[in-house]
Order: C-alpha cells, then sequence, then structure tokens
C-alpha cells in the first residue's frame, strides 16, 4: 500500500517537471468553424511567457495573427491568455478581443498533448458576441518549419525565445588555439558517397535548362496585369524568380503569407500571348517549392497555385482576349 501511496504522490511531480516550452500546433474549433493556431511556450527568466498564432483564411488567402501570450502551469493544467498583437496581414480591420484557454497535458509516448477549451471575451464595449470552443495541440519536433517560426524570423522576434538558442555544453572547454578535426567513420563515408551519387544523378539545372510545366492559360483584356505571388503551403522558405517572355522581372522572391506584388505591361496584338514562369530558387524546409500566383485584370481575378523543383518549373500563358 505504501509503494502504491508513493507513485501516486509522485506522479504530479513527473507531469509539473514535463518540458513543456516549444511550439504546439493544432488548431481552436466551434460549432461552426475551425482554424489553425499554433502556441510558443517559453521559459525564460524562471517563467512561462510565449506567443499565439491564428489563421483566417479568406478569398484563398492566409489572413495570419500573431500575438504574446501569458502563459501559467498548474500540474497537470496549462492556462493561456492573449496578450498584444504583434503582427497580422489582415486585409480587412482586426476585431479586438481576448482568449483564454485552460489546457490538459496528455503524454503517449513521445506525442505530447494540449487538449481543451478556450473563450474569448471583446475589448469593444459596443461588441458584445463571444466564443467558445476546443483547442487541440501538439507539440512539434520541427519548431522551425512552422507558420509561427517562419513569420516571427521575418519579423525579427524568434530571438526572443530561449528555447531556440543552443545550450552551452556543461563541464567541456573549447580549446583557444588547437583546431579539432574529426575522422570520418565508414558510415559516413558510405553516406557522403551516397549523397554525392544522387547529386550526379540529378544535379540541380539552371532555369533556362529546366523543364517547362504549362499549368494554366489566363484570357485578359487590360493593357496591365497585377501579379500577387503568396506562399501556398508552409511558410518554409521558398524562393521564386518570375520570367516574362525570356525576361526577368522579378529575382528571388522570398514566399511568405504577405503578398509580394508587380504589374506588368500587356500591350500585345489580339491572339498573341505572353509565358510566365516561374522557377524555384529554392525548395525551403518542406519540398517542393510551393506558391499562390493572383492575377488580377481589372475586376476580373484569377488564382494558380503552382509548385516546382530544382529540375521543372511551372509556368502560365497569358492570351490576349479578342
Amino acid at each position: 500500500m505504501r509503494i502504491v501511496i508513493c507513485i501516486f504522490l509522485f506522479f504530479p511531480i513527473l507531469i509539473s517537471a514535463q518540458d513543456i516550452s516549444g511550439v504546439w500546433t493544432g488548431y481552436i474549433k466551434t460549432p461552426g468553424s475551425q482554424l489553425e493556431y499554433e502556441l510558443a511556450i517559453d521559459h525564460g527568466d524562471k517563467k512561462l511567457s510565449g506567443y499565439s498564432l491564428i489563421i483566417y483564411p479568406k478569398d484563398g488567402i492566409e489572413n495570419i495573427g500573431i500575438k504574446t501570450a501569458k502563459i501559467r502551469q498548474s500540474k497537470r493544467e496549462i492556462y493561456f491568455e492573449d496578450g498584444e498583437l504583434v503582427y497580422d496581414n489582415f486585409t480587412t480591420q482586426p476585431r479586438r478581443v481576448k482568449m483564454f484557454g485552460n489546457l490538459s497535458l496528455i503524454t503517449r509516448d513521445t506525442l505530447m498533448i494540449l487538449r481543451g477549451n478556450f473563450s474569448t471575451r471583446s475589448l469593444d464595449f459596443r461588441d458584445t458576441r463571444t466564443y467558445s470552443g476546443e483547442v487541440y495541440l501538439q507539440k512539434t519536433p520541427r519548431p522551425l518549419a512552422s507558420k509561427m517560426m517562419t513569420t516571427m524570423d521575418e519579423i525579427n522576434l524568434v530571438h526572443n525565445l530561449s528555447f531556440l538558442r543552443p545550450k552551452p555544453v556543461k563541464g567541456v572547454r573549447k580549446p583557444s588555439n588547437t583546431k579539432v578535426v574529426s575522422q570520418p567513420t565508414n558510415t559516413n563515408i558510405k553516406k557522403e558517397k551516397t549523397e554525392i551519387s544522387e547529386l550526379a544523378i540529378r544535379p540541380p539545372l539552371k532555369p533556362a535548362e529546366r523543364a517547362i510545366q504549362k499549368i494554366s492559360e489566363i484570357m485578359f483584356t487590360g493593357d496591365s496585369l497585377l501579379l500577387s505571388v503568396y506562399d501556398n503551403g508552409t511558410i518554409d522558405g521558398d524562393t521564386v524568380s518570375m520570367v516574362l517572355d525570356g525576361r526577368v522581372i522579378a529575382e528571388r522572391i522570398k514566399l511568405t503569407a504577405n503578398a509580394f506584388r508587380i504589374t506588368i505591361p500587356t500591350r500585345i496584338s489580339q491572339n498573341d500571348s505572353l509565358m510566365l514562369v516561374m522557377h524555384a530558387e529554392s525548395l525551403g524546409l518542406i519540398p517542393p517549392n510551393t506558391g499562390l500566383l493572383i492575377i488580377q485584370d481589372g475586376d476580373a481575378r484569377y488564382e494558380v497555385r503552382f509548385e516546382g523543383d530544382l529540375q521543372r518549373s511551372s509556368a502560365v500563358m497569358l492570351r490576349k482576349k479578342r
């Protein structure tokens, strides 16, 4: 009996000792909708703090908002509360609301889950609407691939998170004037040979040498077109160059949730065409390179989702209407 009592007394200590710092990805859910949600929990200066991210999809565009977050842990319970808005790319004025959450920590082998409920309160006395629902989050082993970390890196906020800083190795002192050269093992040699052989089979091609795949044909009437380019998936560092009829019009664009916009002239004869090619310059953390191209011809709007790699590129044919 004493052993059983000791186990139950020790169990809460094990739970509270779990390292919850890191990035948690998942969703918040109400009866009418489900939205992507992320929570970054940091354990700096002996207290918890962090950031939250929420995504509202609208017209095929991800509207992202990032706020500071107040976080408190009590045994198996995690409490969080929205703070100030530090970043958004909303196309409309964001509502002034505060979110509160009460989450339970669940561990299954190496999987860590935060699950519970949330509610909101409006900070505008003229708006009495409130919402409540479910929160589900998993701790990701790849925090740098999350949408929150990619966006925070762009706005120079990643340095605020201590769990992303390299941890010093205790008890090991690096010699000041001695250069240590590690000897390659058989495993390393085999791995290097494999990587070299793969590169020899499929070397990166120059944009002019890549296969071009026509993915869409757009009919337009105007003398100019407005092009807007976004990342179409996880914002992971994809970059592209845009070529119009053999002429580079945009070079090494970093695809993000914020649009890169350029207006191109299209004063060509009827029935003539222009070829717009998107060449991948890098594949980001999650290949292939993917993006969303929005073409505006006056009031007409066209959406084209493209992807490519270092061997092939996507192209859109632009044709003048009669």
